[in-house]
């Protein structure tokens, strides 16, 4: 989808280990730019497969905190507002990603594409279905528990 679409910035949340967001940098256009959200630093993540030297090119960002609290947010909604892709990989605990979208329906322009991971775990069904922007499940195409993908301009 990076490769295809060609978004000059994609905010991934929910690093974990670092494999998607190495996946994603791998596929940025140049002078693409790719800015991770986490709860915890990436040298402390258990298993984590990023090293120093996949930030040396400035293309990679790593950024601390919780996107469902509004006043962290806040804090970022200039650059939530600038990215053109959201992939979001984050904890599927019933509260995070209902929180999150409700604070991403607050911006005066939203990313145009949102890539909602896990839609088809217990916790995020009743999620995925409240959303009532356009949308297309996409797991025949992507991962086994579950990619959708919804168009969020502001309507």
């Amino acid at each position: 989808m990076v490769a295809v679409l060609a978004p000059r910035l994609v905010i991934e949340i929910g690093t974990a280990e670092g494999l998607s967001a190495l996946t994603l940098k791998k596929y940025l256009q140049p002078g693409g730019q790719l800015v991770t959200f986490d709860l915890i630093p990436w040298r402390e993540y258990p298993g984590s497969v990023v090293v120093p030297g996949d930030f040396a090119d400035g293309r990679l960002k790593r950024r601390i905190g919780d996107l469902a609290d509004p006043g962290v947010f806040q804090q970022h909604a200039d650059l939530l507002t600038a990215a053109d892709l959201l992939f979001v990989d984050a904890p599927k605990d019933g509260r995070f990603e209902p929180a999150f979208l409700k604070n991403l329906g607050g911006l005066s322009r939203s990313a145009p594409l949102v890539v909602l991971y896990d839609i088809r775990v217990w916790n995020m069904l009743s999620t995925w279905r409240a959303i009532t922007k356009p949308k297309i499940d996409l797991t025949s195409f992507g991962h086994w528990s579950g990619t959708g993908l919804i168009e969020w301009c502001m309507q």
